[in-house]
């Protein structure tokens, strides 16, 4: 049988990145019994997260063909997002935190499944059903660490403010439902994992970068499952720094092409994948900061939650494949 690697750039540079969740989550074990170290730890991780987020919107507005193919959307999202994230903060801003919490955990598996599918192309390989097999193990997971872990004093405990932690409250209260649901999930689990298994064997073409990568996977879920502060520090720090590594092989690769490509500004273009990610840095850090200051300010909440939905929006179109211009 034929095997197609098909590396994003190379082994070292796919492994690192299939792998860069695993120092969190070494870190977040190591300090586990230590509050102080482990709320310094979930901060930290927290404000990583955010830096990422920002970084769509340079994506978008540094290209003026990003902006062109979906124009409507970018220019009044940002006000439309603004109100929401306004009204909800003044309204329920327990229900914001949850839906915001939500959103996050399936936006990261949204983003898995869109690495999975891009080393399936690379391969000639058909991975559509890694989607189903992905959103059982995630479903897995949530439910286990729902029933046996006392998440609302998890969260007190890794110090999330008030609004966290009321929604949480309310997650919490959903352990018995979560007791009666794991069996289901269980079965439905394991049946797509080991269908995806039969399928990978009858396959003609096999790609390894592919495997490698959703056994890493698998591995972050059952952590998150069985260890929810060490998986939860992993599966948002992972998800921020896999994010850079994407960006910055999607740079590289737009500027090798004459043709349209992927839509990649012309500043990206000329610095390429590493210089955008340093100019970027350059801006975002004090931001960063300043966030860290202001995040007990309405403000400051407001600048998080608003850079942080448009990342979620924004991020299900930019990542698109453009259509070839039509010939005249």
């Amino acid at each position: 049988m034929p095997v197609r690697a098909g590396w994003l750039r190379s082994p070292a540079f796919d492994v690192t990145m299939a792998l860069v969740w695993v120092p969190f989550a070494l870190a977040a074990h190591a300090v586990a019994h230590d509050p102080g170290q482990l709320r310094g730890l979930v901060t930290a991780t927290l404000l990583f997260s955010f830096a990422h987020q920002p970084l769509s919107l340079w994506l978008v507005y540094g290209d003026d063909r990003q902006r062109d193919a979906y124009r409507v959307l970018f220019t009044w999202a940002p006000v439309v997002v603004i109100a929401v994230v306004a009204a909800g903060t003044a309204v329920q801003p327990a229900v914001v935190a949850l839906v915001a919490g939500a959103w996050n955990l399936a936006h990261t598996l949204r983003q898995r499944y869109g690495v999975s599918r891009l080393y399936g192309r690379l391969s000639a390989v058909d991975c559509a059903s890694d989607n189903r097999l992905l959103w059982a193990w995630l479903a897995a997971a949530v439910l286990f660490a729902l029933a046996h872990a006392n998440l609302a004093a998890i969260a007190r405990q890794i110090g999330l403010d008030e609004r966290s932690t009321s929604a949480i409250d309310a997650l919490a209260s959903a352990r018995g439902a979560a007791l009666t649901l794991i069996p289901i999930a269980g079965v439905v689990a394991i049946a797509l994992t080991a269908r995806s298994a039969r399928d990978e064997v009858l396959r003609t073409t096999h790609s390894p970068a592919r495997l490698l990568y959703l056994a890493s996977t698998a591995l972050l879920l059952v952590i998150l499952a069985v260890e929810p502060v060490t998986g939860f520090v992993a599966y948002v720090g992972g998800h921020a720094a896999e994010y850079f590594f994407v960006v910055q092989w999607r740079v590289d690769r737009a500027a090798t092409k004459t043709s349209v490509g992927d839509r990649v500004g012309a500043l990206a273009r000329r610095v390429g994948g590493v210089g955008t990610l340093l100019l970027y840095a350059a801006l975002i850090v004090p931001l960063t900061f300043w966030v860290k200051a202001h995040q007990e300010s309405d403000v400051g909440i407001m600048v998080v939650l608003t850079l942080g939905a448009l990342h979620l929006l924004y991020d299900g179109f930019i990542w698109r494949t453009p259509r070839p211009a039509k010939s005249s």
